[in-house]
């Protein structure tokens, strides 16, 4: 295997572990939304997101170790099997490395506890996977072009709050896309209030997540890009244009269904028609879908972006 072939697998394995990051986040927030109305079909969707949390958990973790090796393998101009003293090196010895474990412990505790039969609160649970995850994404921010500037710097609180609104906004978008609004069309009509309200905290989070998102996004490429001329003039440059312009296509795609289809969907919902509901749920669900796919490619440039340098360097 040569090494394009690796830095490729190890791109791919990165943004892998994005996506999986992204929709953990969308599982535990959209499984709190709808446990404030317990119901049979809310504990059955619930169910479904409780095992896409585990799969996702289990993927990120595993994804993230594989990068890792394939990354320490690269730096030591080793093959994989013979990588394991440059892991050992790059864990004890580099911030890197330091940073990745500390993000791998934290996304390891995540895993086992979303497995463990917890005694407590729903909320409790969902509160120490919540504080996993957070710590897990500064963990990232600890790892890419940001710390440059400082452990605690603002560029850093900057990046982590950027990747906790990305992963937010796609995570509920492809929850609601996949999982959510499919199974809404079998929902009884006491659980439409609860639909209703599923609805109105996913457009309600992913407006903020977007704000968060843009501002973080200027501020963070206004420090990567430089003088303005790299923008079009830098391979990093144009990722992030590219990045931006896909990001602006799925906020197209997001208001759209906020200003014309939600208004639609929730009146349905409250009159209780089954046929204007079905079909109201699809419209909505389609363009859930589409702005789910274009997210994925936001991840994707974000992913190539963060292992590019930034222009000047080189």
């Amino acid at each position: 295997m040569n090494d394009g072939l690796l830095g490729i697998s190890r791109l791919a394995l990165t943004a892998l572990q994005n996506l999986s990051f992204a929709l953990l986040v969308g599982t535990l927030l959209s499984e709190r939304w709808l446990a404030r109305s317990p119901s049979p079909w809310q504990a059955d969707v619930s169910r479904r997101l409780v095992r896409a949390f585990r799969g996702s958990a289990i993927v990120a973790l595993l994804s993230g170790v594989l990068a890792f090796w394939i990354h320490c393998a690269l730096m030591s101009e080793s093959s994989l099997a013979d990588a394991w003293p440059a892991v050992r090196s790059m864990l004890t010895e580099t911030e890197f490395g330091r940073a990745w474990g500390i993000g791998a412990a934290f996304m390891l505790f995540v895993t086992l506890i979303s497995f463990f039969p917890w005694t407590g609160s729903a909320f409790g649970c969902q509160l120490a996977q919540g504080l996993g995850l957070a710590g897990f994404a500064l963990s990232r921010s600890h790892s890419g072009h940001p710390v440059d500037a400082g452990a605690f710097s603002l560029p850093v609180w900057a990046d982590w709050i950027h990747l906790l609104a990305v992963s937010t906004w796609v995570g509920i978008v492809w929850v609601a896309a996949f999982m959510v609004a499919p199974k809404m069309a079998e929902a009884s009509q006491g659980d439409h209030q609860n639909g209703a309200s599923f609805i109105q905290s996913l457009s309600d989070t992913a407006t903020y997540a977007l704000i968060a998102l843009f501002v973080t996004g200027a501020y963070n490429g206004w420090r990567g890009v430089g003088p303005p001329g790299n923008l079009l003039g830098s391979a990093y440059g144009q990722l992030l244009v590219l990045k931006v312009s896909l990001a602006v296509a799925a906020a197209a795609l997001g208001g759209h269904n906020r200003f014309f289809e939600m208004p639609r969907l929730l009146a349905s919902l409250k009159s209780g028609s089954s046929v204007s509901l079905a079909r109201q749920i699809r419209r909505f669900a389609a363009i859930l879908y589409v702005e789910s796919w274009v997210l994925a490619g936001v991840l994707v440039a974000a992913t190539v972006l963060v292992a590019s340098p930034l222009p000047g360097t080189s």
